[in-house]
């Protein structure tokens, strides 16, 4: 009985063993999954950080892109508008400036704008250029302009005005009221970024 006994000790010895080394095991395979476990949802709430991060950069991307496409389309408003009344202005001095070619103080103005040009051209050769309604004003114009000179009619010339030219010296000196005129479309264009077409 005796060697009973030692083989039942043994397989007892060998089964407590082999519990213990499954229970070891089962352990480490628990820890294992637990370390697993936890990586992979380290790498999921990574992943799903990620995507937000992702997400949230494409919504401020789109947010930043529909506020530049409004403030562009805002500005585009402004400028039009913009546009629209410089054109109203200036079509309203166009009209000013008519109406003053037949008020009386325009054979004056005329006057003195052959006496300015008188003043660059000097030479005998000058020619002064009116429109063609503006013809009634020759005499004022050459007394104005004070030495003889030829007073034609220029066909560009629309509101009113003088334009002098000396053949001799290729130099054209430009009183009309046009030329004003659009000397201060320019300086609007200029300075307040509005092309009057």
């Amino acid at each position: 009985m005796h060697k009973s006994f030692k083989s039942s000790n043994f397989l007892n010895a060998i089964d407590k063993y082999a519990k213990r080394q499954k229970s070891k095991i089962t352990d480490e395979i628990k820890e294992i999954e637990k370390r697993e476990l936890q990586k992979a949802e380290i790498e999921i709430m990574e992943d799903v950080n990620n995507m937000i991060q992702k997400e949230l950069i494409s919504m401020k991307n789109k947010i930043v892109i529909e506020i530049s496409h409004k403030e562009l389309e805002e500005r585009k408003k402004v400028s039009l508008r913009r546009r629209s009344m410089m054109k109203d202005i200036f079509k309203e001095c166009r009209k000013k400036l008519t109406e003053f070619t037949f008020s009386e103080k325009y054979s004056e103005a005329l006057k003195g704008y052959a006496s300015d040009i008188a003043s660059v051209l000097k030479e005998s050769d000058t020619e002064l250029f009116v429109k063609e309604s503006d013809m009634k004003y020759s005499e004022i114009i050459e007394n104005g302009f004070g030495r003889k000179c030829t007073v034609s009619v220029g066909e560009d010339i629309i509101i009113g005005g003088i334009r002098g030219y000396s053949a001799s010296r290729g130099l054209i000196a430009d009183e009309t009221l046009d030329a004003k005129l659009k000397d201060q479309e320019d300086w609007a264009a200029e300075n307040f970024g509005v092309l009057l077409v």
